[in-house]
């Protein structure tokens, strides 16, 4: 059984290479795109990375980017400083091909919401976010893209 939409991410854990990245970004949008040619009933939507990094109070609400640059990031570990300019690049790539997105950006201002917070010089788990919380957002953003974006 084919679905009817698939959610698409690559996820945090790429090379901190940006060319790496980017084309990893671009061999997947190609099988998206030679897939939905095959399966035309078939739709592609991604999601953005949810941000790394660990404060331990809300961020810039209004201003995601200001909140990127906010973060308390471990250094050369994760990648977590990258994630915000990485979804730059994508968002451009999505753009130019037409693939809808979830855009997660906002949650750069929740990263006092992390599983853990920074603790002395070792921050813990500063990617995954607790649950119930801002997580909850990904349902109403993909019930909002679901009710407004033009499938082709």
């Amino acid at each position: 059984v084919m679905p009817d939409i698939t959610v698409v991410t690559v996820g945090a854990h790429v090379s901190s290479e940006d060319a790496l990245y980017l084309g990893l970004v671009d061999e997947v949008l190609s099988g998206m795109i030679e897939m939905q040619s095959r399966h035309p009933r078939m739709k592609f939507a991604w999601k953005t990375q949810q941000p790394g990094g660990c404060t331990n109070e809300i961020l810039s609400p209004k201003d995601a980017a200001a909140a990127a640059r906010t973060i308390e990031y471990t250094r050369d570990k994760f990648n977590w400083d990258k994630f915000y300019h990485r979804d730059l690049l994508l968002l451009e790539r999505l753009n130019r091909a037409k693939i809808p997105y979830l855009d997660m950006r906002m949650l750069y201002s929740r990263s006092d919401a992390h599983i853990s917070s920074v603790k002395g010089s070792q921050p813990g788990d500063c990617l995954h976010l607790c649950s119930p919380g801002p997580l909850d957002v990904i349902g109403r953003l993909f019930h909002h893209l679901l009710l407004n974006e033009k499938w082709s």
